[in-house]
């Protein structure tokens, strides 16, 4: 697990300047979805989540926990993890499961995720 300072900034950036980024030009890698968790999370809990174990150690954890308030990304591809970003303490993502052509849009300073044709996304 990391901390990603540049995506926690550009996703508090989009919540107060208004408009819309493609998460996968925020985050980008070799990813196919993202699982958006919102901490503190016991790492069983997150273990239930994603449907498989899976090691919860590095920044933002503590004893195989997320302790963070913050959101939890879990970027994977073709269901395997590829990258688990910490946002420290920002919550601005919905819980859920996400498919990489997803956009983050701001709307009353809120931020919404939304499939390319702008309907609410997630699985």
């Amino acid at each position: 697990m990391e901390f990603d300072v540049e995506l926690e900034t550009a996703i508090v950036e989009l919540a107060r300047t208004g408009g819309s980024r493609p998460l996968k030009e925020l985050a980008p890698g070799d990813w196919t979805s993202v699982h958006v968790l919102i901490g503190p999370a016991t790492g069983d809990a997150i273990e239930k989540k994603l449907g498989r174990p899976v090691e919860i150690t590095g920044d933002g954890t503590y004893d195989g926990d997320y302790i963070q308030d913050g959101d939890l990304l879990v970027f994977q591809r073709d269901g395997e993890i590829v990258r688990m970003v910490s946002l420290g303490q920002v919550g601005a993502l919905a819980e859920g499961e996400y498919r990489a052509d997803v956009t983050l849009r701001e709307q009353d300073g809120t931020i919404k995720i939304v499939d390319p044709d702008g309907r609410p996304a997630g699985r």
